[in-house]
């Protein structure tokens, strides 16, 4: 017999826009703590997380972007696979963007970093509002050691080598098992 799961959100998504961020370093691109959590111990081989998020951003000028989903609360966390630095379709304003990103727990170990978690996905926008500029961006795809049994998060990265911003209209992370 299948086993019959229901997807739920783990967390309310926020009810107005974040913050933009402007930096040209690696930035969180929301606080994982707040909209991508994941509970002590709710962890376990098999396990399935995903987080979705989405929003407006605008560059001044072509520069690269660096996309790069973290397990833990911050940037410092542990990297599960940086994209390539892509080059960006140059000036834009407030151009939509969709990021999905997927989660598979692979091993769960005593606590500590002996765990092994494992995930990939992309980044899209439109790019420049002329036709065939749209911009997509695949990241992740390294496993990655990490400790389960402590709460933590998802953090994805933005790095943007140019004047730019970048403001989440919304992020949530959902468990499908």
């Amino acid at each position: 017999m299948s086993r019959q799961y229901f997807v739920d959100t783990l967390v309310d998504p926020p009810i107005a826009n974040l913050a933009a961020i402007v930096a040209t370093t690696e930035t969180a691109l929301w606080s994982a703590a707040q909209y991508s959590p994941i509970a002590a111990n709710d962890s376990r081989p098999g396990k399935i997380y995903r987080v979705l998020a989405g929003g407006i951003m605008s560059f001044a000028a072509t520069g690269t972007l660096t996309i790069t989903p973290r397990w833990g609360l911050t940037v410092a966390g542990v990297t599960m696979g940086a994209s390539i630095a892509k080059t960006t379709p140059g000036a834009t304003t407030n151009q939509p963007w969709f990021l999905d990103f997927m989660v598979i727990v692979r091993t769960v170990g005593a606590p500590g970093a002996n765990s092994t978690v494992i995930g990939t996905g992309t980044f899209s926008t439109n790019g420049l509002t002329t036709a065939g500029s749209e911009f997509s961006l695949s990241f992740g795809g390294t496993s990655a050691t990490v400790d389960v049994s402590v709460a933590t998060g998802i953090t994805i990265g933005w790095t943007l080598s140019v004047a730019g911003t970048v403001t989440p209209q919304f992020a949530t992370i959902q468990s499908y098992n």
